[in-house]
């Protein structure tokens, strides 16, 4: 195979590569949109009689107590004990796009 072959083999695959990368990312968002999370203004009592109990229980941290609750598919962030955002989590920790759901 010549080197203008091979080059051009590698560019195709490279570029083929991208495209289905930015397909992912857009499919992602698309299903993200999809995954009900607990709306802002309920109560933790709320959030755990509709969703179960969470993965996760963070400690609560600050003034006012901010507790951070872990769930597969999503996190819940509660002031005091309601809800103040959810956002999908992120499918992997090396994942750079797309930004949480509701930001």
């Amino acid at each position: 195979m010549t080197k203008l072959a091979q080059s051009l083999t590698i560019l195709i695959l490279f570029c083929s590569s991208i495209s289905f990368a930015d397909v992912l990312i857009i499919d992602r968002i698309q299903n993200s949109k999809s995954i009900k999370v607990p709306a802002r203004g309920i109560n933790m009592n709320q959030v755990i009689a509709e969703f179960g109990e969470p993965v996760l229980k963070k400690e609560a941290i600050g003034d006012p107590p901010i507790t951070v609750w872990k769930y597969n598919d999503f996190s819940v962030y509660f002031e005091k004990t309601w809800v103040i955002n959810s956002v999908v989590n992120k499918s992997s920790p090396q994942e750079k796009g797309p930004k949480p759901v509701g930001n």
